[in-house]
């Protein structure tokens, strides 16, 4: 169960400067960025898949997770995901499906706190 005080802390929006920019390669931004964990779930959907491969291979989505938004759990199970090698849409379906997973989990750990 996750306790409310974290779930705030980890569904908390930062700064753009510190938001996950998507790049298909070194110095090839897309131009499309997540501030917050649920936008991060939303632009997984929509970038390509070879911005997908890149940032999971470098273990940027890992990083990211742990050291700004501070979700340990699901930078656990990106760095899980990381050793599977998975491609194509398989990979796009299982960063979708681990990450609206986990944000289900936190609005309800908000939700059933705020009763």
């Amino acid at each position: 169960m996750i306790d409310r005080d974290k779930a705030l802390l980890i569904t908390s929006s930062v700064p753009v400067e510190k938001g996950f920019h998507f790049f298909t390669a070194i110095k090839q931004p897309l131009g499309i960025f997540a501030t917050s964990i649920f936008e991060f779930a939303d632009q997984l959907k929509k970038v390509s898949l070879e911005s997908l491969e890149f940032h999971l291979k470098r273990n940027d989505f890992a990083r990211w997770l742990r050291d700004v938004i501070r979700d340990d759990t699901l930078a656990n199970e990106f760095e899980k995901l990381q050793r599977l090698e998975l491609a194509s849409e398989k990979l796009r379906g299982k960063l979708v499906e681990i990450t609206e997973k986990r944000c289900k989990e936190l609005a309800e750990a908000l939700k059933g706190s705020s009763s």
